[in-house]
């Protein structure tokens, strides 16, 4: 997996990092178009890979017993999803699906966690990063249900 370290600044949880660590993290990154209806992962398997939101839609879906798959979230801007590949267990939380035709930035869940170990400050701007990203979307969903 390789992709253009232009296309991995270009996202906003890597604008902080200096060349070398672009390049680092476009040497385990791959840009992935997907049709719609497209599965990307499913709630329960290992986390693999860490996904980033080039252009396009995702359903985010979560299985609720008898009810099924029920679809909790639409996501449409720059975005970081199926975090979960970075914290033990590395278990996706999530099925995601894309909703359009979509661009996805995938790295590699193992490899960007060894990264972030051998680069501590690597590792603290893509916490801050990811952090604040899923804050926002926390609260964005918290106004929807107003």
């Amino acid at each position: 997996m390789t992709t253009d370290p232009n296309l991995v600044r270009n996202i906003s949880c890597f604008r902080d990092l200096s060349k070398d660590q672009i390049k680092n993290i476009a040497q385990i990154a791959n840009a992935v178009c997907y049709p719609p209806n497209q599965v990307l992962c499913k709630e329960g398997e290992p986390g693999q890979n860490l996904y980033f939101l080039v252009k396009g839609k995702i359903e985010v879906l979560y299985n609720f017993g008898e009810a099924g798959q029920v679809h909790v979230d639409t996501i449409s801007a720059e975005e970081v999803f199926e975090c979960s590949a970075l914290i033990e267990p590395y278990t996706y939380t999530a099925t995601v699906r894309t909703s359009s035709e979509t661009e996805v930035l995938v790295v590699n869940a193992t490899a960007l966690r060894k990264l972030m170990q051998e680069d501590c400050q690597l590792g603290f701007i893509l916490q801050q990063q990811i952090i604040k990203l899923l804050i926002r979307r926390v609260m964005d969903f918290r106004l929807e249900l107003k």
